[in-house]
Order: structure tokens, then sequence, then C-alpha cells
């Protein structure tokens, strides 16, 4: 039977395979056109998880169903409690912060130990030099520390017997161990000797008042009455008190000086910018304390 789909014996090579060419592209329009064609009364549905489609593929988990917008009536409240959950969120961080404060604050006001006396042969690692002797090149620095912190300590005894009103006493003395802690492995570049650090406490019989306002006291009374620059605030450590540090200009020389109070004693530690700067003096003291102070 002869039709448009066969091939026949009489044609040339030629012409059978031209037609057949044709008869292959008519098959495949015919089945592009099927594949094409949307069956209405069929409905497409996504297979479960897991499971394989009648006729097709396995689906995955990665076939999920198209969400629905958010309606108002559930975005109203969904924002409600978002809006109270960050007003929980800050009031615990400023209750967490007022929390943190007021510890600093107890442990500003809290009262180190006395002083050992004499001066420890360590402290902060550091050790004690033998004779506590200055090199002549750095004596006058130390002279002008020792003259200035004396007289601070003088005036907050003057000041705490004036606190008593009259009131019967004992009168108000202080011990003041002091020592010079050197510094292993630092050269002065002037000197060409170890570095130093130098030490004056003071330990009172009687309560001196503020921590915070006596070392104020202490680092003004250091850097003298002409002085263009103040002090600032650093950490005083476990041993509670007060601490601050500056950079006083002492015998034509700038000297790190810091220092701490608490309501019964005070200290200073001094050494020049060339050997130690005022950061690593401050945390020197934080070491130096430990050992120079009881709990």
């Amino acid at each position: 039977m002869a039709g448009p789909w066969t091939i026949s014996r009489d044609r040339r090579d030629g012409e059978s395979r031209t037609n057949f060419g044709a008869v292959l592209g008519r098959v495949g329009s015919w089945s592009r056109r099927t594949l094409l064609i949307r069956n209405p009364g069929v409905q497409f549905r996504p297979a479960p998880p897991g499971q394989r489609a009648a006729g097709g593929p396995a689906t995955g988990a990665g076939v999920r169903p198209l969400r629905r917008p958010l309606s108002a009536r559930r975005a109203v409240p969904l924002l409600a409690v978002m809006t109270v959950a960050a007003v929980f969120l800050a009031w615990a961080t400023v209750s967490l912060a007022r929390t943190g404060f007021a510890a600093t604050d107890a442990v500003a006001s809290r009262s180190g130990g006395p002083l050992l006396v004499p001066a420890p042969r360590t402290a902060g690692n550091l050790p004690l030099r033998a004779g506590s002797r200055v090199d002549p090149v750095s004596r006058p620095i130390a002279a002008q520390v020792h003259q200035r912190f004396a007289a601070v300590g003088a005036q907050l005894i003057a000041a705490a017997e004036r606190a008593r009103n009259g009131s019967a006493g004992p009168k108000i003395t202080a011990t003041t161990p002091s020592g010079l802690y050197g510094e292993p492995g630092h050269l002065d570049p002037v000197t060409n000797r170890p570095a130093w650090i130098l030490y004056f406490g003071f330990d009172a019989t009687a309560t001196l008042g503020s921590p915070g306002t006596n070392v104020t006291s202490l680092m003004m009374g250091i850097l003298g009455h002409w002085s263009k620059i103040g002090p600032w605030p650093v950490l005083a450590g476990h041993r509670g008190g007060a601490a601050n540090c500056t950079v006083a200009w002492l015998a034509r020389t700038s000297v790190a000086v810091c220092g701490w109070a608490t309501d019964r004693t005070m200290g200073v530690v001094a050494s020049p910018v060339r050997d130690t700067g005022v950061r690593e003096l401050a945390a020197l003291l934080l070491k130096m304390r430990y050992d120079l102070q009881r709990p």
C-alpha cells in the first residue's frame, strides 16, 4: 500500500532520503503538538515527598507549594509581639548595664588591706633593688616624687583631723613604705643602666575620705599647680579603691605616674616615660598591688 509514508523501491536513492527526512519532520511536529496540548480534565498535583509520581520521576523535598502572603489579620498581632520582645530586650540590656556599674562602684568603695611594711622583695614579678639606690642622673626625679607625695599625705591627715570636730581619739599617723624596683631586660637610654620603677606607699590609722577624691589630690599634688594636663582614671584592680595615671614634668624629665587610693591607704609608682610608658605602668600597677597591699 503506497502512501506518503512509504518508500517505494522504484524511486532513486536521493528521493528516498529526501522523503524519509520529511516523514521524520512530520512525526516530530506531531509529537510536539501533542505534548503541548493540555487536557482540561486532568489536574497536575505534586506527589508527596519520597513517593514516585505515576508515570513520572520521583519528586523530592524541594517541590514545595506556593505560600500565600501573610494577611493583615495575622501581621498586626505578629508585629505587636515583635515590638514587645524588642522592648523587653532593651530593658534587659539596661538592667545588666546598671548591675555592672553597681558592681564597679562596690569594688571602688571597698577598702583594700594594709600595705606591706617594709616593701616586699618582689612586686609584680619585679625585683627590689638592693639598697634602693637610684643612679645619680635619676636621683632628682625620685626626690621630687617623694617630696610631693609626702606633702599630699600630710594634707590628708590634717583634713582627717579636722573632720573629727574636736572629738577625742588617738592622733592619726601613717606608715610610709617605699622601694625601688628594677625592670629586667629594660635599659635606660640616657643612663645606659637598668630601668626602674619607684614606689611610695601611705597607710593611715584612720579613714582619710573618698578614694576618688584622694587619688585626684595625689595626682594633682605630684603634677604641681602649673601643670597643663590632669590625671585620668584607670583600672584599680581587685584591691579596690580608685586609680589614676598622668604624665608629670619632674627634674626636666617626662615621668609616667600612676597612683591609687582607698579609704585608708594610697600609693604611687613612677618611672621616666623613656623607660616605661603610661599604659605599661598602668598594667604594672595592677600586678604590683597584689604584692604591695594585702586584700
